[in-house]
């Protein structure tokens, strides 16, 4: 006795990680953190850029107001402990002025010359100069000096320059920048995580109730109870619903149906037996016939015999089509006209009052098997008589047409019955479903001439119906 199994390890965190990282909400979930980093990104530069150079600004209207102070003394003079006030109120070493072309010393303090100078020129910089001098500010070293030049602000002039430490904005850029990356992070996260949740709402969620349900529908198609979700979204994932909805329908019908052409199979292979000896005394009474003094029978006794092998091949065929393994055709020269003809003679038997015709092009050939086509003609002829016979007109003329068109060979039967009616036009081709059901049709007659001429590299087709009859058309490879 084999072992019990043992029952499924409930998968650990590990494995869940992986699984939600491979899954549609994880990525959702890296791209929501990506977009959060790049935000915080974006919107970080133009703020440590804007507070760099409104800072420097402040300074550079302070060392001005205190210029403007300087310029009301008599001949710009001060006492040395005023401008040394002056100075440190604007936070700056030195102040100058340039007017008409001359630079003009306002303020200065007294000390030994900067050995790290580093200019900022205002007057000319580009937004990209601006956020790498903020960020160049952030990182910098101690120790160094800035020469910040800008356009005065109070009163005319070129520009105005100032010199000062740089240790008093690296800390508050160093203030600004904790302060802004926190408050920005949480705004940004807090966006984030609505957005993620809208979105898995949105999207995910659909999407996953609509993947589960696929993969229950692929291990128990027959199951009725899974229902697919089926909303009145105008998106793609509203039309996936109703499309995998229709598709699991469609799947269920098929599925009936191949159990019926199943049960059909079973019972063709149980009374095969009887069919056989049927057809074995039918055919030795088709022998017996051959050896009638009689000259019309004996005419007759080769035809029957033909008719008793095709019926035993149709007995055959049907059974292999509830199988579905159909013989590979044996492809062919055959002459359409001598294909017709010969089926319209046997399909007409009991058709007295139809008149066959044809219209073929001379020397019309196509690649076929001979006994598969013989099979459609005889299929198509014989439904095309059962249509005229129940009908009431008096034309009685049935029409075989042939031509050649760019390399293939068309082949067209045409009746001039009541038409096929509307509700069987799309479904005429599936097994079991018979344009003629008074006349006693299985409905396999159909489907299997299109699945033989499909087989064959062609295509059956009703390219015409109404009331003034109907046409079915073959395309083959011309030969």
């Amino acid at each position: 006795m084999s072992p019990p199994s043992l029952p499924a390890r409930p998968a650990g965190p590990i494995q869940r990680a992986r699984a939600f990282i491979g899954s549609l909400a994880g990525r959702l979930l890296a791209l929501t953190v990506l977009a959060v980093v790049a935000g915080e990104v974006f919107v970080f530069a133009p703020a440590i850029a804007g507070f760099h150079e409104s800072w420097l600004r402040e300074r550079i209207s302070l060392a001005q107001i205190a210029a403007l102070a300087l310029e009301v003394t008599p001949e710009y003079e001060i006492a040395e402990s005023l401008e040394y006030e002056l100075l440190t109120n604007a936070g700056v070493q030195r102040v100058a002025m340039q007017r008409d072309g001359e630079r003009v010393l306002l303020l200065e303090r007294a000390g030994p010359p900067p050995q790290h100078l580093v200019v900022y020129d205002y007057t000319r910089a580009t937004p990209f100069q601006r956020f790498r001098w903020s960020v160049e500010t952030l990182f910098a070293p101690q120790g160094r000096v800035l020469r910040v030049l800008a356009r005065p602000r109070f009163e005319s002039g070129e520009f105005i320059e100032i010199v000062l430490d740089e240790a008093p904005l690296k800390r508050a850029m160093e203030r600004f920048a904790q302060s802004f990356a926190r408050i920005s992070t949480l705004i940004l996260m807090a966006a984030g995580a609505l957005i993620y949740v809208a979105l898995t709402a949105a999207f995910v969620r659909p999407m996953l109730d609509l993947t589960l349900a696929i993969e229950r529908f692929r291990d128990r198609p027959e199951d009725v109870s899974i229902a697919f979700p089926r909303s009145q979204r105008t998106d793609e994932i509203g039309r996936a619903q109703r499309a995998a909805a229709d598709m699991a329908e469609q799947v269920r019908n098929a599925l009936r149906q191949n159990e019926r052409l199943a049960a059909l199979g079973a019972a063709v292979a149980r009374i095969g037996h009887d069919l056989r000896n049927m057809l074995s005394t039918a055919q030795l009474v088709a022998d017996r016939l051959a050896q009638s003094e009689d000259p019309a029978v004996r005419q007759l006794a080769p035809r029957l015999e033909r008719t008793i092998d095709r019926a035993a091949g149709l007995a055959a065929s049907t059974l292999k089509y509830g199988r579905a393994d159909e013989d590979p055709p044996v492809l062919e020269r055959v002459i359409v006209a001598d294909a017709a003809e010969e089926a319209a003679a046997d399909a007409l038997i009991g058709f007295g009052a139809i008149e066959y015709k044809h219209d073929i092009e001379p020397g019309l050939a196509c690649v076929a098997d001979p006994d598969h086509l013989h099979r459609i003609l005889v299929n198509l002829i014989r439904n095309a008589g059962q249509a005229m016979k129940e009908h009431t007109r008096r034309d009685k003329v049935l029409l075989v047409r042939g031509l050649r068109m760019e390399g293939r060979c068309e082949i067209e039967v045409i009746d001039h019955g009541p038409g096929v009616r509307d509700t069987l036009r799309a479904r005429l081709f599936e097994p079991f479903v018979s344009a003629a059901p008074e006349a006693g049709g299985t409905g396999l007659g159909l489907a299997i001439a299109r699945e033989l001429t499909r087989a064959m590299g062609g295509e059956l087709e009703l390219t015409r119906t109404g009331a003034e009859g109907s046409t079915f058309k073959i395309t083959l490879p011309a030969a």
